[in-house]
């Protein structure tokens, strides 16, 4: 009978399982890495073999294959994935794609250096990666420059999932230096033996970008003892950094990172991901962010409900402590410009959760009448629509007894007093807000797609009391005149609410405190996002004039009405838009309400008969959601 099989015997030609070995290719703390060919698939692998003393051991191996089980069910094409797991004789392997490429360890061999574009390719394929890893519970433990490899399309990719380390970890043996990782790249609580999380990785992967952004590991030394008391008790090296001429949002983000306590780094990868985003605005020192206390938000009551007035009107999630997060902390870190704002929202590593309203916009800016048993079927599937078609019926027939309301006539009836184009807005409103509008934890949208919805709804009376020309794009203009606070709340969530929070306090307008904060307005930011998702060029021009009438040409009826039903929406309280303050001149005096008139079809119309109408009607308009 054979000897068992052992990692000696492992050279060019022989078989391991349905393996053959064609050549050694690494040699790490824990094991060997080869080069093999899988016949039956006609492909090459990389076979990490451990090295005999672990394979030799029953819980070294058990660990082994669980965790390595554990790595080959992530699905990620940035991380490596593990094809096999098995033992041969005294042999303990795992198979995984064989990347003919390098590692950025030969990077660092040739003194290749990142510029700020290969800095910010790396780290947002790394933080990719990670990720998804810590999703699924698993924490790397071994960042470095020898772990990422890439491809010859330019592919990053990462390996070696910690396994090493955990199995030392399970096994007790603290002696082992491999257990803490690399010393250049490891973290302080890996060399302490305290607990581990994704905090850990983060730490690895700032020391190892810090290396290949400047040429230098964060801290080095005669000794392996040096390495690490540098990691446990030096300072950033800041002037390593700035020698290599980082420009400062990269030397700020590179600190965080590299932390020595946990607590004071990014707490996870969206943390990261954003300061990545606004690398070159983001600041941060140790003690800068420390966020002063949020004072006490002032209640102010508006006219339609009391129901909003805890959390500036309802638009802010219910608790304060969605707004005392490590990320409110990283975005209170980011200096911001306008074109910073702007080149966020061109530049997102993800898509806006707000994109997924485009089309339905698009489709509103073509209305139609839809077929009445359409619309019906969508009154008993799409959650909302149906009371608010039949509170929308009430509101224009103005029962006069209980048998008149809509609540008690036939779908087909309600569907006939709101107009079928009307109607089929409505759907697609609907259908919107319950599979598509961007639902963020910090932010409840409900009081301003209320207002929004109602401004469409307001603009198309209007139209229908004036007899003006329409465009098709009336309903639309109001649906959609301030995503651009939809779009500055998902970019930046915590700074938009210190946009708000700072019109509630110091009593200024929205549009100016958005300024001053961003260094551009909702109006501005929302038109430039309906631009890029191809909207109508007249849709864009009044949803960018809607927060400066001054500005808007008499011509342009739409934008006029736009900002006429706005405050009339705003004045009598019907839902609510995040600005408290109100031009002082009523609706009826505004210059915006008057062009309209000014271009009205119906010349019989008496100005002040129209201006009680709209009063007196809109009054009791509902709350449609």
């Amino acid at each position: 009978m054979p000897n068992p099989l052992e990692l000696s015997d492992l050279v060019p030609g022989t078989h391991l399982g349905h393996y053959v070995i064609a050549d050694k290719i690494a040699q790490g703390g824990m094991g060997t890495v080869f080069k093999a060919l899988e016949p039956a698939l006609e492909r090459y692998v990389a076979i990490k073999v451990l090295r005999p003393e672990y394979a030799s051991n029953s819980n070294y191996v058990q660990y082994f294959q669980e965790e390595a089980r554990a790595v080959a069910a992530l699905r990620h094409p940035n991380i490596i994935p593990i094809f096999f797991i098995g033992q041969e004789g005294n042999v303990v392997f795992f198979s995984m794609a064989y990347i003919d490429g390098e590692t950025f360890d030969d990077w660092i061999d040739v003194k290749r250096w990142f510029n700020e574009e290969q800095a910010k390719w790396f780290l947002s394929h790394a933080v990719a990666a990670l990720h998804s890893a810590h999703k699924a519970n698993i924490v790397h433990l071994d960042i470095k420059p020898a772990n990422f490899l890439v491809d010859r399309a330019n592919n990053i990719m990462l390996t070696d999932f910690g396994l090493a380390q955990k199995i030392v970890k399970a096994a007790g043996d603290g002696t082992d230096r491999e257990a803490f990782g690399t010393p250049a790249y490891v973290s302080p609580e890996q060399i302490t033996r305290s607990p581990t999380d994704q905090r850990t990785d983060i730490y690895s992967l700032g020391a190892t970008l810090f290396h290949l952004m400047t040429g230098h590991p964060p801290f080095s030394g005669k000794s392996v003892e040096d390495i690490i008391w540098g990691h446990l008790e030096k300072p950033f090296p800041k002037e390593i950094a700035q020698e290599a001429n980082l420009p400062i949002g990269w030397i700020c983000l590179l600190k965080k990172m590299l932390e020595r306590s946990p607590d004071d780094r990014f707490a996870n990868y969206r943390e990261l991901r954003t300061a990545l985003e606004n690398v070159h605005s983001f600041r941060y020192e140790t003690t800068s962010l420390e966020l002063e206390e949020t004072p006490a938000l002032k209640p102010v009551s508006i006219p339609r409900s009391g129901n909003d007035t805890q959390m500036i009107h309802g638009l802010l999630a219910r608790t304060k402590s969605q707004w005392d997060t490590g990320q409110a902390k990283t975005e209170a870190a980011i200096l911001l410009s306008r074109t910073h704002v702007k080149e966020a929202l061109e530049n997102r590593i993800e898509p806006l959760k707000v994109n997924a309203l485009a089309n339905t916009l698009r489709d509103l800016c073509h209305p139609r009448a839809e077929e009445p048993g359409a619309l019906a079927e969508v009154m008993e599937k799409v959650p909302g629509y149906e009371p608010a078609v039949r509170l929308l019926a009430d509101f224009m027939n103005n029962p006069q007894n209980e048998s008149e309301r809509a609540v008690n006539l036939p779908a087909a009836e309600v569907l006939e007093t709101l107009g079928l184009e009307r109607a089929h807005n409505l759907a697609l409103t609907f259908f919107a807000l319950n599979f598509e509008a961007p639902k963020l934890t910090q932010f409840d949208w409900t009081p301003l797609w209320r207002h929004q919805i109602s401004v469409g709804i307001v603009i198309d009376f209007f139209y229908d009391a004036l007899n003006l020309k329409r465009t098709g794009l009336e309903y639309v203009a109001g649906m959609s005149h301030d995503v651009g606070k939809l779009i500055l709340a998902e970019l930046f969530p915590y700074v938009y609410f210190t946009a708000i929070n700072r019109s509630l306090q110091e009593q200024q307008s929205l549009v100016e405190c958005e300024r001053a904060v961003f260094g551009i307005d909702h109006a501005e930011i929302g038109s430039d996002w309906l631009k890029g998702q191809e909207l109508p060029h007249a849709l864009v021009e009044v949803v960018a004039l809607h927060e400066t009438p001054e500005k808007i040409p008499r011509r342009s009826v739409l934008a006029h009405a736009l900002c006429s039903a706005n405050h009339l929406v705003k004045q009598i309280g019907i839902g609510y838009s995040g600005n408290h303050l109100l031009d002082p001149r009523p609706w009826e005096q505004l210059p915006s309400t008057l062009v309209l008139w000014e271009a009205r079809g119906n010349k019989q119309y008496v100005y002040d008969d129209f201006a009680r109408d709209m009063l007196e009607q809109f009054q009791t308009f509902p709350d449609l959601i």
